[in-house]
């Protein structure tokens, strides 16, 4: 083997290193297994958004299967464990053979919005001999609890917002909801692979987004149209060009950017040494051109406590600028109206945007003053990065579990079940999805096998083929009516 596979080229390498030795250690006789995915705790977000099957489906279990991976594999085996039964050898050479993982894969449609604890996802084994094949691929597939943690959490902010639109913003303008969160995450996540599928996640409930391999992605995988409204962000300075004009010369730099940018909206990081001169003293200077431009110029604070940037520093010498806040200041200098609901709204001419640190509580406390203070939630965009994606496989509890096997043709249910974390208990046998007579979802386990193919859950993969896809479009559709 001349150079190592990386685990899209051969994902019989996608696996946690206990799994390599599975194969040979189910019940004898076993020929058949049966697992499903779940979200075991509402600790952090109450509800999931099923999200990033279809990209692990095209990405990686879609991949024909050939000797040359298995004998990788072999390998990398002998090389961890420091052997290779003969039994391990002859099962992977004959799946290799047969060119494809023998699976069928049902979930929920992508972009369901339900309550935790319920089934996402079921995985059964096709074919006798490779029964194992369902635990094989556990690893790789669990990894989807990071888009549906990050669509889950997203979606939390989206309902911040749709709840503090609807109480403080106009109906013309409920079209900036889209815009309110932005996605500034790319720089924050730990892999490209992970920022391109965080940055789709988010984009199943806004459209402001600076994660350039998002778009790439959604057109991939997800059926998406360049020509779509997909994601969308505008032109913006940061610290370095600031202070590559020289802090005696601060000035210079927003009216360079006014200068490049003479219609639409420009962004403007505006704390690279004092945001409360920028806010009065450059605002000013600045004001006749700003006014007469044809489009908006918002100021963009980074650095300090949000809350107090924005609304002010109730601690601060009253009548100070700490103690206004960017949202009075601009106010002062631009002026507002009040919409239909009695909030004001800052001159279209200038916007405010914050982003740094604005974690879900501190973002609510913000729109909570704002409101307090008479200023639709409107006025304020927010940049939010490693916060969508602050999170770990225990957040939500994810988990795959097997609750239902076969040995010589008879099923058996089985569950997990430790007296030491009655959280971790699993369902048991068969499973399906529904719903109740008051519309919400309900997962039946130790259902007959008959039951087992009603219910939601669709079937998306079998025998290495993807029979079912959706698109980026239809996703953002079912979260936005899921919510209702």
């Amino acid at each position: 083997m001349k150079t190592a596979s990386n685990t899209k080229e051969n994902p019989l390498i996608g696996l946690d290193c206990y799994k390599m030795g599975h194969m040979e250690q189910y019940i004898p006789n076993c020929n058949k297994v049966y697992s499903y995915l779940i979200a075991r705790t509402d600790k952090t977000f109450s509800k999931t958004v099923f999200f990033g099957l279809q990209y692990y489906l095209k990405e990686y279990l879609s991949t024909k299967l050939t000797p040359e991976m298995g004998e990788e594999f072999l390998i990398y085996r002998k090389a961890i464990l420091g052997s290779n039964s003969e039994d391990v050898e002859n099962k992977i050479r004959a799946l290799c053979k047969l060119g494809y993982f023998p699976l069928e894969i049902k979930a929920v449609e992508e972009g369901t919005v339900m309550p935790v604890r319920n089934v996402l996802m079921t995985i059964t084994s096709t074919h006798p001999d490779f029964h194992w094949a369902v635990g094989y691929v556990e690893s790789l597939l669990l990894k989807l609890w990071y888009s549906i943690t990050v669509a889950s959490c997203c979606l939390k902010y989206r309902e911040t917002v749709d709840k503090y639109f609807e109480e403080t913003v106009s109906q013309d303008m409920m079209f900036l909801k889209d815009f309110t969160v932005h996605d500034f995450g790319y720089r924050g996540d730990a892999s490209e692979e992970g920022a391109a599928i965080s940055g789709a996640a988010h984009l199943l409930s806004f459209l402001g987004s600076d994660t350039v391999p998002a778009l790439p992605f959604v057109l991939r995988y997800y059926n998406a149209k360049i020509e779509e409204p997909i994601m969308y962000s505008v032109p913006a300075s940061e610290h370095s060009i600031v202070c590559s004009f020289g802090k005696d010369d601060e000035l210079a730099s927003f009216r360079n950017m006014l200068r490049l940018y003479p219609t639409g909206i420009v962004s403007m990081v505006s704390d690279t040494f004092n945001v409360y001169r920028v806010l009065t003293e450059f605002a000013e200077i600045l004001k006749p051109e700003i006014l007469a431009r044809d489009g908006k110029c918002v100021f963009r604070p980074d650095s300090g406590n949000p809350e107090y940037i924005i609304c002010g520093d109730p601690n601060a010498t009253v009548g100070s600028n700490e103690w206004k806040g960017a949202i009075r200041l601009l106010d002062e200098m631009f002026g507002s109206t009040l919409n239909d609901k009695g909030f004001k709204i800052l001159n279209p001419k200038c916007g405010l945007l914050y982003g740094d640190g604005m974690y879900l509580e501190r973002y609510i406390r913000t729109l909570d003053r704002l409101k307090d203070m008479g200023y639709a939630s409107s006025n304020l965009v927010i940049g939010v990065g490693g916060i969508l994606r602050n999170h770990s496989r225990d957040t939500m509890g994810y988990a795959i579990k097997a609750t239902h096997i076969e040995v010589n043709g008879e099923p058996r249910e089985i569950e997990k079940d430790p007296i030491t974390d009655s959280k971790k208990k699993s369902h048991k046998g068969l499973m399906y999805l529904t719903k109740n007579d008051k519309n919400e979802y309900v997962t039946i386990d130790q259902c007959t096998s008959e039951e087992e193919k009603t219910g939601l859950l669709k079937t998306v993969f079998k025998d290495g083929k993807i029979l079912y896809e959706t698109s980026l479009s239809e996703i953002r559709e079912r979260v936005k009516n899921n919510q209702k």
